[in-house]
């Protein structure tokens, strides 16, 4: 049998000098990468992409009306912007436009809310013709006779009527009047 030869260990004081500390330190990184690089590739599954075909999940996109204003870009303003009365061009000019987009905001609602003249007469119709129908089902109803109270008479024969209408502030002073036996 072939012996293998026998490795002679290097002497101490070689051992202590740079240059072989430096040599031994990268022998041991260079193990140590290689024992890294086993564990990735012994750890690494590989997938058969042609065994899994499966389909791909079409995504049905539902949009929602929201509450929120999502108008907000509209409102940022792009410029200089002056704090605490500072440059007060730069301030008036800014709360001017403010107030313009404000106003162009209010009109934009205004014309979505307007009702056009079409519209207008098309609900008028619509509503008369329910309060004719309501009207012809309300006289349909019996009506009940209200009987005017009779005018009270004094003594002297003449209404109460006929008194206020003499006298000028339009009240008239009473007084008691005794029963008759």
């Amino acid at each position: 049998m072939a012996e293998v030869p026998h490795k002679k260990a290097l002497s101490s004081k070689l051992l202590t000098m740079k240059f072989m500390q430096r040599e031994q330190e990268q022998e041991t990184r260079q193990k140590l990468e290689r024992e890294q690089v086993r564990v990735v590739t012994e750890a690494h599954w590989v997938l058969d992409q042609k065994a899994l075909d499966l389909p791909k999940p079409k995504f049905q996109v539902e949009y929602e009306p929201s509450f929120l204003q999502m108008d907000a870009i509209e409102r940022t303003s792009v410029g200089r912007v002056s704090f605490q009365k500072f440059n007060t061009e730069i301030e008036t000019t800014a709360s001017k436009s403010a107030s313009d987009q404000q106003l162009d905001r209010e009109l934009k609602r205004e014309r979505a809310n307007e009702i056009g003249d079409d519209e207008l007469a098309d609900g008028l119709g619509h509503s008369n013709s329910a309060k004719k129908t309501k009207t012809a089902s309300a006289s349909k109803k019996p009506t009940t006779n209200r009987r005017v109270p009779p005018q009270k008479t004094n003594r002297s024969g003449t209404s109460n009527d006929d008194k206020n209408n003499g006298s000028i502030s339009g009240t008239q002073k009473r007084s008691f009047m005794k029963p008759q036996e």
